[in-house]
């Protein structure tokens, strides 16, 4: 059977690029639940007198504002897990949880982050469309 081209082997990837691909991506979704997030907050500014589109419009951007938050501790712990892997960077106090255990809570932020993203922006959009 031919293989994929989504898939090849991976293992020639190394652990600096996966470690930057991984920062990076994290980094974006931040970035990204932010600034949609600060949009949603200067569109609410025109907008007078509509309540359910005002309440429809903040409760996005609180998510948005949660995603973000999610998306940065996703991006600590990462580079916290890799600090205590390198000899140089490791801190002298004693590790008080499992690598396995910080990898698993990482991408439990990193879910939650992307799936408050996908519905504050499911939620921004409802208030949009339904506007008027």
């Amino acid at each position: 059977m031919e293989k994929l081209p989504l898939q090849q082997d991976l293992s020639s990837v190394g652990l600096d690029t996966a470690v930057a691909l991984s920062f990076d991506y994290l980094k974006q979704l931040g970035t990204i639940a932010m600034t949609a997030a600060g949009g949603l907050i200067a569109l609410a500014q025109f907008v007078e007198g509509d309540k359910r589109f005002f309440i429809k419009i903040m409760i996005a951007t609180s998510l948005m504002f949660m995603a973000a938050l999610l998306a940065f501790f996703a991006q600590y712990s990462l580079v916290d897990r890799i600090r205590q892997a390198h000899e140089l960077l490791r801190r002298s106090e004693q590790k008080t949880h499992s690598h396995e255990k910080v990898r698993r809570m990482e991408n439990l932020f990193e879910s939650a982050a992307l799936w408050l993203l996908s519905i504050s922006m499911g939620v921004a959009l409802q208030a949009l469309f339904t506007f008027g």
